[in-house]
């Protein structure tokens, strides 16, 4: 095979790829949008797990934080340091 039937297959096969995975993409959407019209959704457990999820956030938050607080700290240490090395270098005008 040459360049352009190889490039021709691969065409092919990404469209085919493609309006595959479109048709999927719909008959999937078309459940879901059946199963929520009739009602079938069940809601009696989504408060625990939504206050789960809340704690789980906030536990995530909360590292965030303690991560971001550690942060400043090593940045404010080595700008600290960083200045107390440059204040122990001699001046330009002492080296000459």
């Amino acid at each position: 095979m040459d360049g352009e039937q190889v490039m021709t297959v691969i065409c092919v096969a990404v469209i085919t790829f493609g309006v595959s995975v479109c048709m999927i993409a719909a008959a999937l959407s078309a459940r879901a949008r059946a199963k929520l019209k009739s009602g079938s959704v069940d809601t009696s457990g989504m408060a625990p797990r939504l206050e789960r999820i809340e704690q789980s956030l906030e536990s995530v938050a909360v590292e965030v934080e303690r991560v971001s607080e550690a942060q400043r700290f090593t940045a404010r240490l080595l700008a600290e340091r960083r200045d107390g090395a440059l204040a122990q270098l001699p001046a330009v005008e002492d080296r000459r």
